[in-house]
């Protein structure tokens, strides 16, 4: 989501979509949650903060994932500050998005998210909604591409593994040959060289 990168695919890659999968959306929220509860650990005090501090790692997973000792941990921290409640249950409910499989229902959905902000006085969770909503054409393309994202990041994998044990390649295209040998799929690469 680096303005940078996106300028430069749409200089040397016309014709491609951008698309912003789940994970690198899910670690925006994660840390918008881990903002607020920085916030909050520094405006409370006595023992108010002592219930906030060391709840970073519990705040980032998925609540699906929690064993009932965490989840009663939680709910303790959610019954003093209810800040950090509202970013949590915002990350939890923004982790839905990615069920739809129709642009206008996601974007229908986004936009519902993005109104239970409106009260809510947490401004870096507005800050997050107006990264979203500028970044919207590449989150509402992974309806319209249906790209398997598990499978790309498994090449990405791959690549990164080739290039550890090759030590360095002389030859590009020898690289990208490995490269697709390694990928489970057939999977074509484009390679640019550098505008000296």
């Amino acid at each position: 989501m680096w303005e940078p990168f996106r300028q430069s695919i749409e200089q040397w890659l016309p014709q491609c979509r951008i698309v912003y999968d789940k994970f690198h959306i899910m670690q925006h929220a994660g840390a918008t949650v881990d903002e607020v509860r920085r916030a909050e650990f520094f405006r409370k005090g006595g023992a108010a903060r002592e219930v906030v501090k060391g709840k970073r790692w519990l705040l980032l997973s998925r609540w699906v994932h929690l064993n009932t000792h965490k989840k009663r941990q939680l709910n303790v921290l959610f019954a003093l500050n209810r800040r950090v409640m509202k970013a949590y249950l915002l990350k939890e409910s923004l982790d839905r998005l990615w069920s739809y499989t129709y642009e206008g229902a996601m974007l229908r959905y986004l936009k519902s998210w993005i109104d239970q902000l409106r009260w809510q006085r947490l401004r870096p969770m507005e800050k997050l909604a107006r990264m979203l909503l500028d970044h919207l054409e590449g989150i509402l393309n992974y309806c319209r591409i249906k790209v398997p994202l598990g499978v790309v990041e498994a090449v990405n994998g791959n690549i990164k593994a080739l290039l550890r044990r090759g030590r360095g390649y002389r030859d590009l295209n020898y690289l990208l040959l490995k490269a697709q040998r390694l990928a489970a799929t057939k999977t074509e690469f484009v390679a640019f060289r550098k505008a000296a």
